[in-house]
């Protein structure tokens, strides 16, 4: 029996938005960032992992579409 490995993509997609929006300084609606702003690769392709980490306050998003960090 053979075994696939399937990598864990929301986790790792949800560290790289993390971590880019870290590097930008995006910690209040003032610095706050678009995604494509930070340089994270295919930024809009998982939609659902931007809004679940919105919905568990891990990120804000502005009226305008650009995203912090909430510490």
């Amino acid at each position: 029996m053979a075994f696939v490995f399937v990598p864990p993509v929301g986790l790792i997609r949800r560290k790289r938005i993390i971590r880019v929006l870290m590097r930008a300084n995006a910690y209040s609606e003032s610095t706050a960032r678009r995604l494509n702003e930070t340089g994270l690769f295919n930024p809009y392709a998982f939609p659902f992992l931007t809004r679940r980490m919105v919905k568990r306050h891990i990120i804000s998003v502005t009226d305008d579409g650009r995203y912090y960090l909430n510490r």
